[in-house]
């Protein structure tokens, strides 16, 4: 008789334990502090290169990143000729020349009593020849898809990245490309927008894709950056800052790179 009480004061034992081994999980939701994030391009074209310099904010503010003013920036090329921008609007700063393929860019920023550098090489140019549209069916339903066409040269490793732009509206998420099966050949690549701002192009409307030839570095930030937004394998990784070029602590990116631009009417 004694049996049905020893059974329930085992349940209560095993209940008491259960709850004893139970562990508060406490999330830590404190905000990073605000990080310098440098923005910074150097083309091949002659116009104004631009150098942004922001703040990051916390995850529960709004995105608009405090501009950084009356820092020093300045960038030298690997044949010792000193370039020093000047802060036309808060946080963006300014100069006009033209980089050069080959050339090695170092740039220096002075902010906030902190100095921070990044080098990045500008490759050889990389003919941009032509874009194409392509009507391919997706589940009984018809799209039009861009193609970004040209030759890629056989000599050397070739790094890209493009930027697509649908009736003035820039698709979100990078492009990059490297040449690492296709070295020498003949390239047609689909740049897939769809899933980001823009869900679909039709006829009339104008896209235009902007390419640029960037150096290794570049084209491992752009990648991972990909990446973590969730268009990697399997959806991809969790969301993270990806590996900067830039040293002292900053977060984006220094990249000095070619400038190709071509536009077309979907048919």
């Amino acid at each position: 008789m004694k049996k049905p009480h020893i059974f329930l004061l085992m349940l209560i034992a095993a209940a008491l334990g259960f709850q004893g081994c139970e562990k508060v999980i406490e999330i830590d939701t404190t905000n990073a502090e605000p990080q310098l994030v440098i923005e910074g391009a150097i083309t091949d074209e002659t116009t104004s290169q631009v150098i942004r310099l922001s703040k990051s904010v916390a995850y529960t503010e709004q995105s608009v990143f405090p501009a950084v003013r009356g820092a020093t920036v300045r960038v030298t090329d690997n044949m010792g000729t000193i370039l020093s921008f000047t802060e036309a609007e808060p946080g963006v700063y300014r100069r006009l020349f033209r980089g050069r393929s080959g050339r090695s860019y170092k740039l220096e920023v002075t902010a906030e009593g902190k100095t921070y550098t990044a080098t990045s090489v500008m490759p050889a140019r990389v003919v941009l020849d032509s874009l194409s549209i392509a009507t391919e069916t997706f589940f009984n339903e018809e799209q039009k898809e861009l193609y970004v066409n040209f030759k890629d040269p056989a000599a050397e490793a070739n790094f890209y990245h493009f930027k697509m732009f649908v009736n003035g509206t820039q698709i979100k998420r990078p492009f990059p490309y490297n040449d690492r099966f296709t070295n020498g050949n003949n390239i047609s690549t689909q740049l897939f927008y769809r899933g980001d701002n823009v869900e679909s192009v039709k006829t009339g409307d104008v896209i235009e894709v902007e390419m640029q030839c960037v150096d290794r570095q570049m084209y491992n930030y752009w990648y991972v950056l990909t990446q973590s937004s969730g268009r990697g394998p399997g959806g991809g990784t969790t969301p993270s800052n990806p590996d900067s070029n830039i040293s002292g602590g900053a977060l984006g990116y220094f990249s000095a790179h070619t400038v190709q631009r071509m536009s077309v009417t979907v048919p």
